[in-house]
């Protein structure tokens, strides 16, 4: 037991030794004035994923080799280590600011699809803001219509069919919430800018269905001068649902909204 213990103790004392070695070491590059020294710590650095040691060294050697052949290289390296350190924000910038730095890079298609990605991967969730979202939406855009052969196509594609997917969420959640809210009217606009935004919109069953009720709702709740007109709307809102989704789960709750307002339209007219 002791014995073990000895050589636990012993390989802990070891790896602290490296560790502190190697702290000690970076230390002594970050201090130096030798440039050269720095460019290959930070090549080093970067081919072995530590990119939290070549950021610091990669910003200072921007300006060190500014205007030289390697220029261009250091500053593709420091937005990628920007970005593989999750700091998405200013990946993004330098992705995109590398491009108009670099247009005729090699690596120029590359940087201009990762701006659109960072700014895909800063996104948030659909029920945050989401200018982040409109901003990667335009920006993966823009690489489509400058690339237009490019490999990267599918991707940028699928991308945008995701990001689009959140936009179309939060609108759709948004315009349920109000009738949640009893605010039908407001409901009913909102469900049909969905319609409007989002003309095959993944949710356009679930948006007929409660523009159908907010229909219902609503004339209801109307003067009497004002509920025929309302329930013949209702009654069409029911066409248009059940037209489109004949074999829907809602189809039956569809039909009582519809009966309702037939029942309602008999007793107006007589």
């Amino acid at each position: 037991m002791i014995k073990r213990h000895y050589f636990q103790l012993i390989s802990g004392l070891i790896v602290f030794a490296v560790i502190f070695a190697a702290c000690n070491d970076y230390n002594k590059v970050l201090k130096s004035g030798d440039a050269d020294l720095k460019y290959r710590a930070a090549m080093e650095y970067y081919e072995n994923g530590r990119y939290d040691r070549a950021i610091p060294l990669l910003e200072e050697l921007l300006s060190l080799y500014r205007g030289t052949g390697k220029s261009e290289q250091i500053y593709f390296y420091y937005a990628y280590s920007n970005f593989y350190e999750g700091n998405y924000i200013l990946s993004a910038y330098y992705f995109e600011n590398f491009v108009k730095t670099y247009p005729n890079s090699t690596y120029a298609e590359e940087a201009l699809f990762m701006a659109g990605y960072s700014d895909y991967k800063s996104s948030p969730v659909y029920s945050l803001d989401q200018q982040d979202t409109y901003k990667a939406i335009d920006n993966l855009q823009i690489f489509m219509n400058t690339f237009p052969n490019s490999s990267l196509l599918d991707s940028c594609n699928a991308l945008i069919s995701e990001l689009r997917y959140k936009l179309e969420k939060k609108a759709f959640e948004n315009a349920y919430l109000y009738y949640k809210l009893g605010n039908y009217d407001a409901a009913l606009i909102s469900f049909k800018y969905v319609l409007q935004d989002f003309p095959e919109s993944n949710f356009k069953e679930d948006v007929l269905f409660w523009m159908l009720a907010s229909h219902y709702e609503i004339a209801v709740k109307s003067i009497k001068s004002k509920q025929k007109e309302r329930f013949e709307e209702t009654v069409n809102a029911y066409y248009k649902f059940i037209d489109t989704f004949p074999d829907s789960k809602k189809a039956q709750s569809a039909e009582k909204y519809f009966k309702n307002a037939l029942k309602h339209l008999e007793s107006l007219n007589s």
